[in-house]
């Protein structure tokens, strides 16, 4: 009588597993390039733009002067009037003053000139990728 048992493996099934080895190798190299391609994707998708952004909201903090007009992330439109370490004074109507922290500082408001000024730079530097295209 012959006794198999569910847990042990058999003579013929030994011989097929050095087919089956080479066929997952390849699935998991195939698995670890799928998984290498996902992270490229999200840290160029997600990631990097984060960053850029980040970068940006920095230097435009460091940039903020007395007399700049600013949006918080609130919504409130106001003058500036005393910056501090981490905090800055705001003007908001005839006599209100705020307090505000810089993180919360959303936007900084140009002025018309400063606007004008900003529109015929973008405006050359087009004009000059465009003299370049031609040639």
């Amino acid at each position: 009588m012959k006794m198999v048992f569910a847990g042990a493996p058999d003579a013929g099934a030994a011989a097929g597993t050095t087919a089956t080895t080479g066929s997952s190798s390849g699935a998991l190299i195939q698995m670890v390039i799928m998984l290498l391609l996902f992270f490229a994707m999200m840290y160029f998708l997600v990631i990097l733009p984060q960053r850029r952004k980040e970068k940006e909201f920095k230097q435009m903090l460091e940039s903020l002067k007395r007399g700049d007009n600013i949006i918080t992330t609130g919504g409130v439109v106001g003058k500036i009037i005393d910056i501090k370490k981490d905090v800055i004074k705001i003007k908001s109507a005839n006599s209100t003053e705020l307090e505000i922290h810089k993180a919360y500082i959303a936007k900084v408001l140009k002025d018309k000139e400063e606007a004008k000024e900003e529109a015929k730079e973008s405006k050359q530097e087009t004009d000059g990728e465009d003299s370049n295209s031609k040639e």
